[in-house]
C-alpha cells in the first residue's frame, strides 16, 4: 500500500542572505524547517506554523512567481505558489512519500528557539557553509537554487 503525506518546507532567509537550517533529531541531517500539513490546513499556513514551531522564527512567504489571476472576489483566490513541488521517496521503496511544497521565506525576527523534541541544533548558514552541511542531495540542489534567486536580488530579504 502506498502512503502519501502532504508536507510544507520553508527555505527561510535573513537580511544577511543566510538560510535557516535545523539538525533533525531522527534523521541526523541538516534540513530546512517544515513538516506535515494538518487536516484542513492550507500549505502556506502550515509552512509558517512549522517554521515557528521548530525555530521560533516568524516568517513570511516570498512570492517567487507573479500571480496569474486578476480576479479578486469571494468565489476564488489564488494561493501562494511553492518555489518547488517535490515527491520525496521517504523509505526508498516508493511506499511512503511526501508531496513537499517548498516555499522561500523571509525571517521577520532573529531569536532562534530550539524545539528540543525534534531538533538537535539550529543555525543560519551562508551559501558556502550550507554546501558543506550533511544533508540529502535533493536538499542541497534546492537550497542552491534558492540562494541563486536570493543573491540575484530578484527576491527582497
Amino acid at each position: 500500500m502506498e502512503i502519501n503525506h502532504f508536507t510544507a518546507t520553508g527555505l527561510v532567509f535573513n537580511e544577511n542572505r543566510q538560510i535557516l537550517m535545523i539538525f533533525h533529531k531522527k534523521l541526523n541531517v541538516w534540513l530546512p524547517p517544515g513538516g506535515h500539513i494538518e487536516n484542513n490546513e492550507l500549505p502556506a499556513k502550515a509552512v509558517i506554523r512549522e517554521i515557528f514551531e521548530e525555530t521560533g522564527i516568524k516568517a513570511e512567504i516570498l512570492q517567487t512567481e507573479n500571480k496569474m489571476l486578476t480576479v479578486s472576489n469571494n468565489e476564488c483566490i489564488e494561493l501562494d505558489k511553492p518555489f518547488i513541488l517535490l515527491l520525496e521517496n521517504i523509505e526508498r521503496n516508493w511506499k511512503h512519500n511526501h508531496i513537499d511544497m517548498v516555499y522561500i521565506c523571509k525571517a521577520l525576527n532573529k531569536n532562534l528557539i530550539l524545539q528540543k523534541s525534534e531538533v538537535n541544533d539550529i543555525g543560519w548558514f551562508d551559501i558556502d557553509q550550507a554546501e558543506k552541511l550533511n544533508t540529502f542531495e535533493n536538499v542541497k540542489q534546492v537550497i542552491q537554487k534558492a540562494f541563486e534567486l536570493i543573491n540575484s536580488r530578484r527576491l527582497p530579504v
